[in-house]
């Protein structure tokens, strides 16, 4: 092996055919018939619990993966704070257009159109509140 690994670690770490990663039924679905005969790639049957406690590099992965949920959730956080701030921004452009169509329909003396536009200018100020 290239990275010059020790014969123990080679022992319990085999080298990675491409057969292994095809995905068969029994990885799937390890209760389906007829899967007596099949056997699986070495890497599914690993003793993973037995790992975890033997090795120490091993509990630096669970480090990494907290890390990582850590962080994705204040990247959810500053994603919904700049999507609250768009919502805000567009209910009050929308304000504003409903606002000078207001104003025009009031200078055109079109009372349908005046009334709606205040009861939409109203409603969008309310929503960006």
């Amino acid at each position: 092996m290239s990275l010059g690994a020790d014969d123990g670690i080679l022992d319990h770490y085999q080298a990675l055919e491409p057969e292994h990663l095809n995905v068969t039924t029994p990885v799937a679905n390890p209760n389906a018939h007829r899967h007596r005969h099949k056997h699986l790639a070495w890497f599914w049957t690993m003793d993973i619990p037995k790992d975890t406690c033997a090795n120490d590099w091993m509990s630096e992965f669970h480090w990494l993966r907290a890390k990582s949920q850590r962080d994705i959730c204040h990247e959810e956080v500053e994603l919904l704070q700049c999507k609250m701030s768009w919502m805000k921004n567009f209910f009050l452009h929308q304000a504003n257009h409903w606002q000078a169509l207001n104003q025009l329909a009031e200078s055109s003396r079109n009372y349908g159109l005046q009334c709606y536009s205040a009861h939409q200018h109203t409603m969008y100020t309310h929503l960006a509140a």
